[in-house]
């Protein structure tokens, strides 16, 4: 039951052009209703949806979660009622997806024309329409604010409304297809204020993210207490990212010589912090996403993907889409104490003092 390397075909080249920005005149704005279904992307006058305003994943063309169709009420042309927007131009940056990996990866990435300057027509996303709404979401509020936007600078309309005219930039990143460098550039910017140079990889301590504590998400390990229990009694710090704020991940992929952790969007911080962060992660299964795989080449990090055979799918938790079981929890400590410790012990960049070597004698696995 060791642990083995997973698949990790190599991502498509990184896009070094900056993406398209649309601008499109008289436009519906179509938020999320119970009963219109799905949220929309924005429709032109032609009701034809601005294919730069919706979230796509992988090569294929199906939206993600938003509708394309031109609502069917509205076949004989778009009521009076509907009223229009009071600025003349917005800026239209897609969904505030209020969950964390999602917020990352498909939000973040239409922010980049902010890398630049301030824009000079308002921010419009399908977002909370309150302020109160946001506060749940910390991270979010902290990403806004290194941009240096407040939650009040996004707006958001409760209902359908007419805009005269939406500058609509194509997203820097998409899901599983690819990736444009100026979103790096862009997280770099953000992370930049949360650690200062001379933190960079200066904590020899291993971390490990645990999801133990996570009260709902994606996926879980069942029994991945009893591996953490392992890893700490041998020196590695076992942390829980949805305790610490956003500063303090950016600020741990900066300092830590290596990160490891269960596969999630924890690991997707590492856009934040410096190139070259070196990362144990533990799958689920032998495939990995390619979105995993994308940010990694963006960071130029050096990622080992690792799983166990046998581990089994449990079905869902209480409040995890889905949950399994690892099948010998003490193998899955002592392969990741040992991959762990041969990243950092590998040269990088002509090499690390040799303080790497405490790493070897503090998990029990090197040269005393």
């Amino acid at each position: 039951m060791t642990l083995r390397a997973c698949r990790t075909p190599r991502p498509r080249p990184l896009r070094h052009d900056l993406p398209a920005v649309r601008t499109v005149e008289n436009v519906l704005y179509l938020p999320h209703s119970e009963a219109r279904g799905r949220p929309s992307a924005l429709f032109d006058s032609a009701r034809r949806f601005v294919p730069e305003s919706v979230d796509l994943r992988g090569t294929g063309t199906t939206p993600s979660w938003q509708r394309t169709d031109w609502p069917e009420e509205w076949a004989g042309g778009l009521p009076a009622s509907v009223a229009e927007a009071p600025e003349e131009t917005y800026l239209f940056l897609g969904g505030a997806h209020l969950h964390y990996g999602h917020f990352l990866v498909t939000t973040l990435p239409r922010f980049w024309p902010l890398l630049r300057e301030r824009p000079a027509a308002p921010i419009l996303c399908y977002a909370p329409t309150q302020e109160s709404l946001w506060q749940p979401y910390r991270f979010a509020i902290d990403i806004l604010a290194r941009l240096g936007l407040d939650v009040r600078d996004i707006h958001a309309f409760e209902g359908p409304m007419r805009l005269r005219r939406a500058l609509v930039p194509a997203p820097s990143f998409q899901e599983e297809a690819f990736a444009h460098t100026v979103f790096r550039d862009l997280c770099l910017a953000i992370g930049a204020g949360c650690y200062a140079p001379e933190e960079v990889d200066a904590e020899d301590r291993p971390a490990y993210l645990a999801k133990t504590r996570l009260p709902g998400g994606v996926r879980r390990f069942a029994n991945e207490a009893a591996v953490t229990e392992i890893l700490a009694r041998e020196g590695i710090e076992i942390l829980h990212p949805e305790a610490m704020s956003f500063s303090e991940q950016v600020r741990l992929f900066a300092r830590r010589r290596v990160v490891a952790g269960s596969l999630g969007s924890a690991l997707h911080t590492a856009l934040f912090a410096p190139s070259g962060r070196r990362v144990v992660a533990l799958s689920p299964g032998p495939a990995i996403n390619p979105t995993f795989l994308l940010v990694d080449a963006l960071c130029g990090n050096a990622v080992s993907y690792l799983h166990q055979p046998g581990t089994a799918e449990t079905g869902p938790g209480a409040a995890f889409g889905s949950q399994q079981a690892l099948a010998d929890p003490r193998t899955v400590a002592e392969g990741l104490l040992r991959r762990m410790e041969r990243m950092a012990a590998a040269p990088r960049q002509g090499g690390w003092s040799a303080a790497w070597g405490r790493l070897g004698r503090m998990v029990g696995r090197g040269p005393g």
